[in-house]
């Protein structure tokens, strides 16, 4: 590690995690098709082991907001990969359905805590020049992550190996845990540290009180339509929807997933080239419209009763759309917009909203697809985004090239940039 930048050391950090969460996402997927028929499942109960691990995430975003105070930024990434091994070897080990559902209940608490964390050790580690750039590789690595799941699937489904389709993430975190311990600790949190645990009082009341009100809603409206505008669906339940769209063997169900996704990270990747240059809000716009492009597709597809090549475009377009706007970018806005001593907890009222979403579209998406099928379940997405992107357009700042004390200062002061950035173009 000698000789590499600080950035650099983040960036590592940042892609091996993104492939260890994205993985995990998808790990079931490939899983779920050997396991259906192996405890011969209902989808009712399908969806359960989604929502074990939705439930995991809840509970793991509670917890990561009083951890990354507690025990520092990197005690608390150290402890949740620790966390990620034992839940992954309940999971590998199940020999019911229950055991199945509390190694993924495991598995999310440890990535819910991951989701409130790293943004927050990424936006304090990283130089200013960097840290939208690596927020984004990030993005870029859990796609890669996600499309790694969809293959590992495909070549072990012959085999019917889907205990090592579930550990293969195991591996990665364990990687994860190696790096970090060459990172220190963040100088934020030593600082807050130092001002003493007294500041931690009425965190809460802080974070919706006068100052920092509108900042929480926005976070909190925006996590609510990460999930909302059917993330979750697309990557838990893609060959499910691959099904729906008329594609039936391994191939189909597995390998064309993995390549939707491929695309979105190679988005996710220009984004994170460009995003410095035309800033946060442009991309978000850009990738909020592609998403609603795609449910359109998929709309006008199973309108015409052939959403075969339609739906699969429909597909990409949504994904591609989502990892350059939405997937890349809203995270970003609680890390930078909280200061130090409520920053954690900025994160996890934003997760809660994105997760209890999330916890209701893994129980009941596949229950609903089935119910009313796929035409008015994509276009009662398609109504969602575009609501997100009215929601977007009007109240989402640029923050591109600004301070954090100034993103904070934007917020604290009701939306008003400080008057020694009035030079910076900013949207209010």
């Amino acid at each position: 590690m000698r000789g590499r930048t600080p950035d650099t050391k983040v960036s590592v950090f940042a892609l091996i995690l993104g492939l260890t969460c994205g993985y995990d996402a998808t790990a079931m997927a490939g899983a779920l098709l050997l396991v259906t028929d192996h405890f011969e499942l209902t989808t009712t109960q399908q969806g359960s082991l989604y929502a074990a691990t939705a439930a995991g995430w809840i509970a793991g975003a509670l917890l990561g907001s009083r951890l990354v105070n507690a025990l520092g930024r990197r005690k608390t990434l150290l402890g949740l990969t620790f966390l990620y091994l034992v839940a992954t070897g309940l999971a590998v080990t199940a020999a019911d359905p229950l055991w199945l559902g509390v190694g993924r209940f495991g598995q999310g608490t440890a990535i819910g805590i991951a989701i409130v964390t790293t943004p927050i050790f990424i936006a304090e580690s990283a130089t200013t020049r960097a840290r939208g750039r690596i927020a984004v590789l990030y993005q870029v690595a859990t796609s890669v992550g996600i499309s790694m799941g969809y293959f590992g699937g495909y070549f072990l489904a012959d085999s019917g190996q889907w205990r090592l389709m579930l550990a293969i993430p195991g591996v990665l975190a364990l990687a994860t845990a190696l790096w970090l311990l060459g990172l220190p600790e963040t100088e934020h949190w030593r600082q807050f540290r130092q001002e003493g645990a007294a500041r931690q009082v009425g965190v809460v009341r802080a974070i919706f009180g006068p100052r920092y009100r509108k900042l929480t809603l926005f976070v909190v409206t925006l996590g609510f339509f990460v999930q909302a505008t059917g993330i979750n669906a697309m990557v838990f339940f893609s060959p499910r929807i691959f099904q729906h769209i008329g594609y039936t063997d391994d191939f189909g169900l597995l390998v064309l997933p993995g390549f939707v996704q491929l695309a979105g990270a190679a988005a996710a990747l220009v984004c994170a080239l460009t995003i410095d240059r035309f800033g946060r809000r442009p991309v978000l716009l850009t990738g909020t419209t592609l998403m609603g492009l795609g449910h359109a597709l998929l709309v006008i597809g199973f309108a015409a009763d052939s959403p075969g090549v339609i739906g699969f475009l429909g597909l990409i377009a949504f994904i591609v759309g989502f990892n350059s706007g939405f997937g890349a970018l809203v995270w970003v806005f609680a890390a930078e917009g909280f200061p130090d001593h409520l920053r954690g907890a900025g994160a996890s009222v934003m997760l809660l909203t994105n997760l209890t979403t999330n916890l209701f579209v893994a129980q009941f998406f596949l229950d609903v697809l089935n119910a009313i099928g796929g035409l008015l379940t994509f276009l009662v997405l398609f109504a969602i985004t575009a609501v997100a992107w009215i929601f977007v357009f009007f109240l989402a700042p640029e923050t591109k090239g600004r301070s954090l004390d100034e993103v904070q200062s934007y917020w604290e002061a009701g939306r008003r940039w400080p008057v020694s950035g009035d030079t910076h173009a900013a949207a209010s």
